[in-house]
């Protein structure tokens, strides 16, 4: 009994043992003195990080949006200031080509086949070094929720200070040193939060007002697109008026030179019945005078 007694203890001891071993490796791993524990971050120390915000759909003068409105924010975390970036956005739409039309009947397409892109170039220019600058762009699309996902981006070029690139008929020819710099930053990663600064008041406020000077002019455009068209159906009523009252008055004239010929034909006859009348009273006449 005793024997079994230690077995069972032992066996005891061992799982708390273990237990606690896995506890301890659970936990955090300590930090070296003299380094800061990283958490999350993706992108390189000198990198350019951006991130894309404050998406706005826009409606077009009916009503439905048509286009999205957004803001690229770019923080240079490098020494060199960079004096001018290109760089391509896209975004894939699985969406609208999802379905296609042949021969009356609705045809599912394929995954590859269905996606259609969204893209957007943007030019970047004089971005110093650790500054955060807010650049405005527009795509054409009514799915402004695409642009809140992983988007793709291509660097075409990225010109830094110091960067000896030859120029040709006013164009740089070639690329600057950083242009594999750039990181995108989603909001999924700890980074889009602890790196950015919010977007400058100035910013928003300066799209506020053109948001609202775009729908201002797109209110102008329908008021003026509907005073042409009233003008046309003006226009147009008058013309159908004018030739109504044109015919009319083409049949007035017909119906008055109808009458007219019948009044010159009844004339004619009263003229050759007169005439015959004439005749015939001179014939009796001579008839009197020969019988006598």
């Amino acid at each position: 009994m005793s024997l079994i007694n230690k077995f069972i203890t032992g066996g005891i001891s061992f799982v708390m043992a273990l237990c606690a071993a896995t506890i301890s490796f659970a936990q955090e791993a300590p930090v070296p003195e003299g380094q800061e524990a990283v958490v999350g971050e993706t992108s390189k120390p000198d990198a350019v990080l951006f991130r894309i915000e404050n998406i706005k759909p826009v409606e077009n003068e009916n009503g439905l949006t048509d286009r999205c409105t957004f803001i690229l924010t770019v923080y240079n975390r490098t020494q060199k200031e960079i004096e001018e970036a290109e760089i391509d956005l896209f975004w894939r739409d699985e969406i609208s080509a999802k379905y296609k039309v042949e021969n009356e009947e609705v045809m599912a397409v394929s995954k590859e086949a269905a996606t259609t892109i969204i893209h957007k170039n943007m030019l970047l220019e004089k971005i110093f070094p650790h500054e955060q600058k807010s650049f405005e762009g527009e795509v054409e699309t009514d799915k402004c929720f695409l642009l809140l996902d992983q988007v793709e981006y291509r660097v075409n070029t990225c010109i830094a200070a110091g960067d000896n690139i030859p120029v040709k008929d006013n164009k740089r020819m070639g690329n600057g040193s950083c242009t594999g710099s750039f990181d995108y930053i989603n909001s999924k990663n700890p980074e889009y939060y602890s790196e950015f600064k919010d977007v400058p008041e100035s910013v928003l406020e300066k799209q506020a007002e053109e948001n609202k000077a775009r729908e201002l002019s797109g209110i102008e455009n329908a008021y003026v697109a509907a005073e042409e068209g009233l003008d046309k159906i003006t226009k147009e009523l008058d013309r159908i008026i004018k030739g109504s009252n044109q015919v009319e008055e083409e049949v007035e004239e017909e119906a008055e030179a109808e009458a007219e010929v019948e009044s010159e034909e009844e004339a004619e006859e009263e003229t050759e019945e007169k005439s015959e009348e004439k005749s015939e009273e001179k014939s009796e006449t001579k008839d009197d005078k020969d019988a006598k």
